[in-house]
C-alpha cells in the first residue's frame, strides 16, 4: 500500500489527520486531533493553537448534516462544548440511518484551521491575498455603500446574484427579490436542469424512485454509490437482494458498476440512441402496457412511428454496444415491469441533447407502465410550511441581460442559465451588471471554462462572497463574509419533497467558534441599510414559528427529534385515480410534448450523434468521489487520507502505452478552453476513447491547504457547450489531447481496492 502511505504522509504534512490515524482515534481523540495542528494565511482564519477544551454543554443534539444536498439527519455528541462524534438518525425516512464519510468528517470541517474567521475586505490587487480584517458593522456598511452606488447608476438589475441550494439560501434569494434584480444564476444549470425539465415536461412533476422495491434498475451514468443521493443510494444497496437486477451503462467502470449485475461500457454521448433502441424493441414486440398507455398518456402513435428506424443494430453502430445486448436488456426491462426503473439521474450536465435524453428515459418508463406503482417512478409529495406575513415584490423580468426567453424559452427563469449569462455579459459592449453577490457557490471551480469566468470577475466593479472557507471565488472577491458552519447555527425549517416528504430542522450544536454569522443575519443587516428593512422585519425564531404554525408538531418537539414527516410509506397510486389531471398541457403523461412543440423544440426525442473525436484525442469525462462534495471538501485531511486515488486522471492502458506513461506519471491535458497538468491512473475501468478528471481538485486559493490545491482543476479545460433546451452546462462535450510534461512522479502501484474491482470485472 505504498500509494496510501505516501498520501498519509502528504496529509500529515498538510497539518491534518491521516486516514490511518483517523481510523485509530476514538471519538474524543478525533475532536482533540481536529483542534491541533494547522495552516494559516491570515489572522482571520482559525488559529490552530486555540485551546480545545473549556466548559460548555454536554449531551446529544438532533440536527442535520450540511456537507452536501442530502441533508441527512444526525445527532451530535457534545462534551464540554466540543463536538466529539456525529451519529446517524436511525429512523430518518430520507437518510435511512446513514451518515456517510463526509458527514462523519464534519467535525473536521467545524475545527478546520483553514476556516474563515472574520469579515475580510480586499486592500490589494484581486487575487494577491492582501486583506484587512473588518468588523461586521464596517463590512456591512461597505457592502451597502457599494451596492447603493451601483443601484443609483444601473438600477437594481445592476447586481447579479448566484447561489447554491440550502436552508439559508432562501434568505439570500429573498434579498435578491426584494432588491429587485431579475439577474440570478443558480446551481441547477450546472447540474440537474436537463433532468428536471425533461421529467416535468413528460409527467408534470419531477419523480422519486421506489428503488427499494424495484425488480430491474438501469442506471445510465448515474453513479449512486459515489455521487450519493439518499434514500436512492441506500435503497439501491439494500433493495431486493438477489431478486433484483442492476444494469449500469457508463463509459467508466465506477464503484456503482462494480456492484452491478451488468456493466455496459457505452460510447460517450450516445445514451439517447440506446434508449431509442430499447423503445424500438419494446414497442415493435408489443411489450408495452397498452392499458396504461391508452388511459394515461398521449402521443403513443407518433412515438411508435418515431422509433421505427432506431433498431438495436442501428444503435450498435452509435453506442459501440452489441445489438443483442440492447435487445436483451429491453426485453428484460419490459418483462419485469411495472416494478422497474430506468433511473432519471441527478447531474444531467453532460451533452447538448441531455434534456431529450431525460425525456426518453421518462418515456421508456411510461410505456411499460412504470409510473406511480411499487418499484417504479413515483411522484413526490411535499409538506407545506408557512411564512411570516411579509410579502416581497413580484418577480421582476425587466433588466434581464441573459436573453433567457429568447435562447431557452422553456428554461427555469428563476435559476437563469450560468453559461448563457456569462457569455451575454462578456459579449455586451456596455457593462450590464457591475456587482456580483455570491452565496455558498464557487463559480471559478464549478462553472466550465474558468478562464472566461475569471474574465467576467475581472470586469466586475464589486464582488461579495459569503462562504465558510476561502474558495477560489472568495479569493478573487472584494469582500468575504464568513458564514457560521452548519453545526454552529440555527437554520429555518426546510421541506424536502420526496416519496416520503420530510420537514428537516437544523439547530445549533455548539456556539460559533469565531466571528461568523448566518446568512439570515447578513441579509437582514444589509436590508436595514438599504431601505429594505420592512421585508426582514422578523426574527429567525419568529420565522421558524410561522413555518410550523400549521404542522401538528411543536418547536420543542422538532428540536428534540430533528425532523417531521406525515407518513411512514409512500402514497402510491394517487395520480392513477379517476379524474386526476397531470400538470402538463394535455393533463396526461406526454410521450409527445405539447409544450416543447409550442416553443419550437422537437416534441419527441431526436438523436443527434456526438461530435466526432479526432484521431489521437479523447472525450473528457468528469465526476465525483463519494468522499467529497464538489470542490468544498478536498482539503479535509480525514477524507483525503481515505482516498486511494485522489486527483489522478484516469486513462486506459492502450492510451497510456500510446503516450508512454505508467501509473503516477505526469501528463498534460489540453482543450480549446485551456490546459492542466495531472498524474495518471492507468486503468481498464475506462474506455480507451475517454479520459476522466475527478471534480473538485486543483484549487488556486492560497488560503486553502495543499490537499485542496493538488491535482488539476477540471473547469480549466471543460468547454462552454450548453444543452439545447435548458442551457444546462454540457460538460462532456469537450475533446482533449494529451501531451508530455515534466514533473514529479507519484508511486506506481494501484491501490488494492482498485485492483480488486478490476480483477472482479475481468
Amino acid at each position: 500500500m505504498h500509494d496510501v502511505e505516501t498520501r498519509d504522509r502528504r496529509t500529515h504534512e498538510a497539518g491534518g489527520v491521516s486516514r490511518r490515524r483517523f481510523l485509530e482515534l476514538g471519538a474524543a481523540g478525533l475532536a482533540a486531533a481536529a483542534l491541533g495542528g494547522g495552516f494559516r494565511f491570515l489572522p482571520s482564519l482559525v488559529d490552530a493553537s486555540e485551546a480545545a477544551g473549556g466548559a460548555g454543554f454536554t449531551g446529544s443534539v438532533a440536527s442535520c448534516c450540511g456537507l452536501c444536498v442530502n441533508k441527512c439527519g444526525l445527532y451530535a455528541r457534545v462534551r464540554d462544548g466540543i463536538v466529539t462524534k456525529l451519529d446517524p438518525v436511525p429512523d430518518h425516512p430520507k437518510s435511512r440511518g446513514m451518515l456517510c464519510a463526509r458527514g462523519n468528517a464534519g467535525i473536521k470541517t467545524l475545527y478546520d484551521p483553514n476556516r474563515l474567521k472574520a469579515p475580510l475586505i480586499r486592500k490589494g490587487a484581486r487575487g494577491a491575498g492582501e486583506w484587512r480584517q473588518a468588523s461586521w458593522e464596517a463590512a456591512m456598511d461597505h457592502v451597502a455603500e457599494k451596492l447603493t452606488g451601483i443601484r443609483d447608476e444601473l438600477g437594481p438589475e445592476g447586481v447579479l446574484f448566484s447561489s447554491t441550494e440550502g436552508f439559508q439560501e432562501h434568505f439570500f434569494l429573498w434579498f435578491a427579490q426584494t432588491w429587485g434584480s431579475p439577474n440570478v444564476a443558480r446551481h441547477p444549470t450546472l447540474c440537474l436542469a436537463s433532468m428536471v425539465n425533461g421529467m416535468f415536461n413528460t409527467f408534470g412533476t419531477v419523480p422519486d424512485v421506489d428503488m427499494k422495491n424495484s425488480r430491474y434498475v438501469i442506471l445510465a451514468g448515474a453513479n449512486r454509490f459515489e455521487a450519493l443521493i439518499t434514500p436512492d443510494s441506500v435503497d439501491l444497496m439494500r433493495g431486493l437482494g438477489g431478486s433484483r437486477k442492476l444494469v449500469v451503462i457508463d463509459p467508466r467502470f465506477t464503484i456503482t458498476a462494480s456492484k452491478a449485475d451488468e456493466w455496459v461500457p457505452i460510447r460517450p454521448g450516445t445514451d439517447l440512441a440506446f434508449v431509442l433502441a430499447m423503445l424500438n424493441v419494446i414497442i415493435s414486440e408489443d411489450r408495452v402496457d397498452r392499458e396504461f398507455i391508452d388511459r394515461y398518456t398521449i402521443g403513443f402513435d407518433e412515438l411508435r412511428e418515431h422509433v421505427i428506424p432506431h433498431t438495436p443494430e442501428w444503435a450498435e453502430a452509435q453506442c459501440d454496444v452489441d445489438a443483442h445486448a440492447i435487445r436483451r436488456i429491453a426485453r428484460e426491462f419490459a418483462a419485469a415491469a411495472p416494478r422497474v426503473c430506468f433511473y432519471p439521474g441527478r447531474r444531467s450536465s453532460w451533452y447538448r441533447t441531455d434534456t431529450q435524453f431525460r425525456r426518453a428515459i421518462a418515456i421508456v418508463n411510461a410505456v411499460v407502465g412504470a409510473w406511480d406503482r411499487p418499484g417504479a417512478l413515483i411522484p413526490r409529495a411535499k409538506i407545506s410550511l408557512g411564512e411570516p406575513d411579509i410579502f416581497p415584490p413580484d418577480d421582476i423580468e425587466v433588466g434581464r441581460f441573459d436573453k433567457l426567453t429568447e435562447c431557452f424559452p422553456v428554461a427555469n427563469r428563476r435559476d437563469g442559465t450560468y453559461l448563457n449569462m456569462r457569455d451575454s455579459f462578456l459579449s455586451n459592449g456596455e457593462q450590464p451588471v457591475k456587482a456580483w453577490m455570491i452565496y455558498k457557490q464557487n463559480p471559478l471551480h464549478s462553472v466550465p471554462d474558468s478562464a472566461r469566468t475569471l474574465r467576467m470577475m475581472e470586469r466586475m466593479d464589486f464582488i461579495v462572497t459569503i462562504d465558510t472557507h476561502p474558495s477560489d471565488t472568495a479569493w478573487m472577491s472584494d469582500v468575504i463574509l464568513p458564514e457560521s458552519i452548519y453545526l454552529e447555527r440555527n437554520d429555518p425549517a426546510h421541506s424536502i419533497a420526496g416519496a416520503v416528504p420530510v420537514v428537516q430542522f437544523r439547530q445549533q450544536v455548539v456556539p460559533p467558534r469565531h466571528d461568523t454569522r448566518d446568512c439570515f443575519w447578513m441579509m437582514k443587516e444589509l436590508a436595514n441599510r438599504l431601505d429594505m428593512g420592512m421585508y426582514f422585519d422578523v426574527t429567525a425564531e419568529e420565522w421558524l414559528e410561522a413555518q410550523l404554525e400549521e404542522l401538528p408538531i411543536s418547536l420543542d418537539e422538532l428540536r428534540k427529534k430533528g425532523f417531521y414527516t406525515d407518513r411512514e410509506t409512500p402514497e402510491i397510486g394517487k395520480t392513477l385515480k379517476e379524474g386526476y389531471r397531470f400538470r402538463t398541457k394535455s393533463g396526461k403523461i406526454e410521450l409527445r410534448s405539447l409544450r416543447y412543440e409550442e416553443k419550437g423544440h422537437d416534441p419527441l426525442p431526436v438523436y443527434q450523434p456526438p461530435r466526432p473525436v479526432p484521431k489521437g484525442r479523447y472525450r473528457l469525462l468528469t465526476g465525483r468521489s463519494a468522499l467529497y462534495t464538489h470542490s468544498s471538501l478536498q482539503g479535509n485531511p480525514w477524507l483525503a487520507g481515505a482516498d486511494p486515488i485522489g486527483p489522478r486522471v484516469w486513462i486506459h492502458p492502450k492510451s497510456a502505452a500510446r503516450h508512454g506513461v505508467t501509473n503516477g506519471d505526469p501528463i498534460g491535458i489540453r482543450s480549446a478552453a485551456g490546459e492542466v497538468r495531472a498524474h495518471v491512473n492507468v486503468t481498464e475501468r475506462i474506455r480507451p476513447d475517454a479520459v476522466f478528471i475527478p471534480h473538485g481538485f486543483g484549487s488556486r486559493s492560497a488560503g486553502l491547504n495543499e490537499l485542496a490545491r493538488q491535482g488539476p482543476r477540471d473547469s480549466d479545460v471543460i468547454g462552454s457547450d450548453q444543452d439545447d433546451i435548458t442551457g444546462n452546462a454540457a460538460m462532456h462535450e469537450t475533446v482533449v489531447e494529451l501531451f508530455p510534461v515534466e514533473g514529479e512522479r507519484l508511486p506506481h502501484e494501484i491501490p488494492a481496492s482498485t485492483r480488486a474491482d478490476e480483477e472482479a470485472h475481468s
